[in-house]
């Protein structure tokens, strides 16, 4: 199963560590930083990520923030692509950008450069999909932006888009692929299931913040 990693495991440490560096660039820490001379992990939830940006500072630095957040998954995975291309065998270029993503969502949430206090990893998540199934991504917005609208919260569809890829990972993806891909998009949503542990505690406890999307939307009425 893990013969390839044993013939390519110089191509595939590189993978890993320039993968994590990628998403452990977090932008909601960059942005408040930057913009509002601010660490968003000193206000509202704490948290390192698109919902606390927008509870906190608004719609435009939220949606910079989730834009960014998504896009450093698919520039991991398209520079792995772009730079193994024609020098590995298909199945390890595939094994290794499944890698590449797997890292990078293990760098947005335990990073590295703010002593491993990162963001819950759905945004990168998100980008992986895209990536690598840009059809399936696509097909899974309608029922993600849904689920905000009527629960206004973002735990809600973070966790069932998680549990929805667990089942997608051992069904679809392990048929077209092999298990190691399985593995990578498996270990992907458990943690982002894991950071989101104290969110579902909140739910089952009925005291989850709401987003305030619902508030904002009727606000532009």
């Amino acid at each position: 199963m893990f013969d390839v990693f044993l013939q390519y495991w110089w191509q595939f440490l590189v993978v890993c560590v320039g993968s994590y560096l990628i998403g452990a660039t977090n932008f909601a820490i960059v942005f408040s930083r930057l913009i509002k001379l601010q660490d968003i992990r000193n206000y509202g939830s704490g948290n390192a990520g698109t919902t606390n940006m927008f509870r906190v500072y608004g719609l435009p630095l939220a949606a910079l923030t989730l834009a960014c957040d998504v896009l450093k998954s698919v520039v991991a995975i398209f520079v792995t692509k772009w730079i193994f291309a024609g020098s590995l065998q298909d199945q390890a270029l595939t094994q290794l950008t499944y890698t590449s993503a797997l890292f990078a969502v293990i760098g947005h949430v335990f990073p590295v450069y703010y002593k491993f206090r990162g963001g819950k990893g759905v945004a990168t998540a998100i980008g992986c999909i895209f990536a690598l199934h840009p059809l399936l991504g696509l097909c899974l917005i309608l029922p993600q932006v849904l689920l905000i609208v009527f629960t206004d919260r973002m735990s809600v569809p973070s966790i069932v888009l998680s549990l929805f890829m667990l089942v997608w990972s051992w069904t679809a993806l392990f048929v077209k692929t092999d298990v190691v891909c399985a593995i990578c998009f498996t270990l992907i949503f458990l943690i982002v299931i894991f950071a989101h542990r104290g969110n579902i505690v909140r739910l089952i406890k009925g005291t989850e913040n709401k987003t305030g999307v619902i508030k904002a939307i009727r606000r532009q009425k």
